[in-house]
């Protein structure tokens, strides 16, 4: 018998964070990179801790270094750079 996995729901706390997308079609998957930014950048260590649990350090280290450093708020940059050992950021592609 096969155990059903569980997808892990999005906070409501996320929605003002994530204005520029339109709530009910958002997929924590495919709009990851969008939930995770928005997240560093404007959240609160519930939601650093909601994406730390839901993609792991890994998918947010991918995330991150694939940034331009004007991405990413200054003090966000040098918190995300300890918590999850990203890499310096580039200032162009």
């Amino acid at each position: 018998m096969k155990t059903a996995v569980k997808t892990p729901k999005l906070l409501l706390t996320f929605k003002p964070l994530l204005w520029s997308l339109k709530w009910e079609d958002i997929d924590i998957e495919h709009d990851k990179a969008d939930i995770i930014l928005a997240a560093i950048n404007e959240g609160t260590m519930d939601h650093w801790r909601w994406i730390l649990r839901t993609y792991g350090k890994s998918t947010i280290q991918t995330v991150l270094n694939q940034r331009l450093e004007t991405e990413l708020h200054p003090e966000s940059q040098r918190l995300a750079t300890l918590l999850f050992d990203i890499a310096p950021h580039r200032h162009a592609r």
